[in-house]
C-alpha cells in the first residue's frame, strides 16, 4: 500500500458525531503510524485506545484482518460511542440468532467480548450458539469463564451442567445441577433437568422428587399468576 492510497483508505472514514476536529484528527495519525509500522514489516508493541468503531476498523486490512498481531494492546475506551457500538453488534447478533444463523451470532458475540471482556453474559450467550453449532468443548470453556466472572447467576451453572453432560462428566453436571437449585430454589427448569438427570443415572426415587418439586413450582407460579390477573381485573 502506498502512502496515498493508506491516505485515501484513512480518509473514506466519517468523523462520528460528537467527535471533536482535533480528537479526529489524532485518530487519523495515530492509525497512520500504526500502518506505516506494519508496512514497514515491524509491530506495533504499545497500548492503543480504542475509541469509537472507526478507530478499530481504520486497522483492519482488505481481508478483514487486524494488522496488530497482539489484540490484547488494543484498549476499548468504554464511552458513549463504544457503547453505541455493542449495541449495535448486539443487534446483528440477536438478529442473526432470530434467522437461526447461530454461527453467525456466535461470531458477533465474539466481538462483544472484545469489546467488553468483563461482561459475563456475553460469554454465557456465545456458549448457548456454541452449544447449538456443537462446539461443546469452546461452549463449556465460554461457561467457565462467566462463572469466573460472575458466580452468582443459576443459569450458568445449568448450562454448563448441560455441557459436562455433553463431554460425558456427569459428576460434575450433578454438582453443577445442585449449584443452580442453591442459587434459584425456585427454577422448575432445574429441579426437572437434574429430575430427569438423576432417573437416568438409576436414582429413580431421587428423580421423581425432583420432577415433583418441578410440578409444584410450575403450579405455584401459574397460581401467582392467576391471582396477579384477578387483582388487575
Amino acid at each position: 500500500m502506498s502512502a496515498n492510497e493508506l491516505n485515501i483508505f484513512l480518509n473514506s472514514f466519517h468523523r462520528p458525531a460528537n467527535y471533536t476536529d482535533s480528537a479526529w484528527r489524532q485518530l487519523l495519525d495515530q492509525s497512520r503510524e500504526v500502518w506505516n509500522l506494519f508496512l514497514s514489516g515491524e509491530e506495533w508493541k504499545e497500548k492503543l485506545d480504542i475509541t469509537c468503531k472507526e478507530a478499530y476498523l481504520m486497522l483492519v486490512d482488505k481481508n478483514g484482518e487486524l494488522i496488530i498481531k497482539d489484540d490484547t494492546l488494543l484498549n476499548y475506551v468504554q464511552n458513549q460511542h463504544v457503547t453505541s457500538w455493542k449495541k449495535r453488534l448486539e443487534e446483528i447478533a440477536y438478529k442473526a440468532i432470530r434467522d437461526k444463523r447461530y454461527h453467525i451470532a456466535e461470531r458477533y458475540f465474539g466481538k462483544l467480548i472484545k469489546l467488553d471482556a468483563s461482561n459475563a453474559m456475553h460469554y454465557y450467550r456465545r456458549a448457548l450458539m456454541r452449544l447449538q453449532v456443537l462446539k461443546n468443548k469452546d461452549a463449556f470453556n465460554d461457561l467457565n469463564q462467566a462463572i469466573r466472572i460472575n458466580p452468582n447467576v443459576a443459569v450458568f451453572y445449568l448450562k454448563r451442567a448441560a455441557a459436562y453432560r455433553l463431554l460425558d462428566v456427569d459428576h460434575k453436571a450433578m454438582a453443577d445441577l445442585n449449584s443452580a437449585i442453591r442459587l434459584n430454589p425456585s427454577s422448575d427448569e432445574a429441579y426437572s433437568t437434574r429430575g430427569k438427570f438423576r432417573m437416568s443415572l438409576g436414582d429413580r426415587a431421587g428423580g421423581r422428587l425432583d420432577m415433583l418439586r418441578a410440578e409444584e413450582i410450575i403450579s405455584r407460579n401459574s397460581g401467582s399468576d392467576s391471582n396477579s390477573m384477578n387483582l388487575a381485573a
